[in-house]
């Protein structure tokens, strides 16, 4: 008969929680080794890469895409500004927006930047058959869809 210690041990190890937890804390450590030579934390690249590939997107945007606060947007994208990866231009028909675009030196840094970016993914995923590959990224969208649905008020615990 296994004690109540045992029992809550093996529901520990099967928190998928405590796993993505334990995933985002060694993508910081492998994003603050690759990108701080470049003066980029681990949360700006997914941003600088997201105005790359949207140029003229908004702060909003980025907000919406990323579901940050317009606080840690705000300063994600002032980071990224005074480090001269990114532009801001007013919108021409809302002055209060403002429009990102990358500037020359990420275009020149950006393949050096994919690499990194697709580095991690490719260690995560070693081991994998491009079919289990596929199989991770669905089941990962549909648990940030099933987070979002509940922070809405639209799923069911």
């Amino acid at each position: 008969m296994q004690s109540n210690f045992e029992v809550m041990a093996k529901e520990e190890e099967r928190s998928i929680g405590r796993l993505i937890s334990i995933l985002h804390r060694q993508a910081r450590v492998y994003f603050y080794r690759k990108l701080g030579p470049y003066g980029l934390g681990h949360g700006q690249m997914p941003v600088l890469m997201h105005v790359f590939h949207h140029e003229g997107i908004t702060q909003h945007d980025i907000s919406e895409h990323f579901h940050l606060d317009k606080g840690s947007t705000s300063s994600l994208i002032r980071s990224l500004e005074k480090n001269n990866f990114i532009q801001k231009m007013q919108d021409e028909e809302d002055k209060r927006a403002f429009n990102l675009y990358i500037t020359d030196k990420t275009r020149e840094l950006m393949p050096e930047f994919r690499n990194i970016f697709q580095g991690w993914t490719n260690i995560l995923l070693i081991g994998f058959t491009n079919e289990e590959g596929e199989q991770a990224f669905d089941l990962l969208n549909r648990m940030i869809k099933n987070s979002q649905n509940f922070l809405k008020g639209e799923g069911q615990e």
